[in-house]
């Protein structure tokens, strides 16, 4: 009798004593209401470490609410008191939920656990917003990833934040973590999110060493997105580079067809027959780009160039003239080209009279037709 009677003892004192640190642990709870954020940290890594609620789910319930509480009277003032209690407080915060809602076979507190997650996803965004504007995009990708993670959490029901997600994609971006820029922004530009996307997912797999995925991402960016100026100018360039000529001009017909409104399209198609040293096409489109835009300078630029280029080949082809009456008249078509050119260049002159290329080549043809005065002029006003 006296045996069992010791037992139930030992059985009690037991029971007491687990029944005291857990009573402990749940002190936590009004320390952290009050603010006593020290206090109740030290109670909780005793609560960690303390075989009677290491592996108790309102420990690590505890635990996450005062990373988490702390942090948010922290964040907006900036003090780090409350917001380094640990290291990566937010991050210790969703790892001290995670535990205490695996170690909740009950699920006592996932109710509770919810509530926090809907906050805890905000102070992620937050977090990662502040990091990339300090430029740490390492850090502010790893935030945002949080946030998105907590957002997916089966605790909540809420849609993916689109936003998010592009913002997750700017920080690997400019994190230069490829694989992950290009995963986010895959899946926002099959979305038809925006054409910037698009541009960025181009980018990043020229950066990640697939050219063809690239490529291919502007072609289908140009119907996704209605031909998107930007991108089909992207496209064009890569054609061009690419010595693809004929291809950026057909690109460049359907997107004039797509959008006759938009001067750039007949402009660039102008500059790509200009490059093929097909002149007088390349006039008719600056002329058409000139309707849709005239108070567009570069328009006259570009038209002066033409009527110049011309000028130069009629020229040239004139010193292997031997009859001197075709000499002559090929000499007075090369200068009133020059003079077409000086024209257009002088009205590209009065609408920026600072540009220094329009400046050189005034002052190149003003030489080579003989007007002194003009020429002098412009020499004062080359840098």
């Amino acid at each position: 009798m006296i045996r069992q009677l010791f037992f139930i003892w030992i059985l009690f004192g037991l029971s007491l004593a687990a029944s005291g640190q857990k009573s402990r642990v749940l002190s936590i709870f009004q320390m952290i209401e009050s603010g006593k954020y020290k206090e109740a940290k030290e109670a909780i890594d005793l609560a960690v470490w303390n075989d009677k609620t290491s592996n108790w789910h309102r420990t690590y319930y505890a635990k996450g609410l005062l990373c988490q509480t702390a942090y948010e009277a922290g964040f907006e003032k900036n003090d780090t008191k409350k917001t380094n209690l640990y290291p990566d407080q937010l991050f210790v915060a969703y790892n001290a939920y995670e535990k205490a809602l695996k170690l909740d076979s009950r699920k006592k507190i996932h109710s509770n656990v919810t509530k926090q997650y809907y906050t805890l996803s905000n102070d992620f965004q937050k977090l990662g917003e502040r990091l990339y504007l300090q430029k740490n995009y390492t850090g502010a990708l790893k935030a945002l990833e949080h946030a998105l993670l907590v957002s997916k959490s089966p605790l909540l029901s809420v849609q993916t934040d689109t936003n998010l997600v592009s913002n997750i994609a700017m920080a690997a971006y400019e994190s230069k973590d490829w694989e992950k820029a290009i995963s986010y922004l895959t899946g926002l530009d099959q979305d038809g999110f925006s054409p910037n996307t698009a541009l960025l997912l181009y980018r990043a797999h020229v950066e990640n060493g697939d050219s063809l995925l690239a490529e291919e991402v502007l072609f289908e960016g140009v119907e996704r997105y209605d031909s998107d100026e930007n991108i089909v100018l992207q496209l064009v360039d890569l054609m061009v580079t690419t010595g693809r000529m004929e291809r950026a001009i057909s690109i460049l017909d359907s997107a004039v067809v797509r959008m006759p409104e938009n001067f750039l399209f007949p402009w660039t198609r102008g500059l790509v027959y200009q490059r093929m040293d097909m002149n007088e096409v390349a006039i008719e489109n600056f002329f058409k780009a000139s309707e849709l835009a005239p108070d567009e300078v570069r328009i006259y630029y570009n038209l002066g160039i033409c009527y110049y280029n011309i000028g130069v080949e009629i020229s040239e082809s004139a010193r292997h003239i031997r009859n001197n009456v075709e000499y002559q008249a090929a000499r007075s078509q090369a200068k009133a080209r020059f003079q077409d050119a000086v024209k257009w260049l002088e009205k590209a002159y009065e609408m920026d009279p600072g540009d220094q290329q329009t400046i050189s080549k005034l002052y190149q043809l003003y030489y080579r037709l003989q007007m002194t005065k003009k020429q002098k002029t412009m020499e004062l006003l080359i840098r």
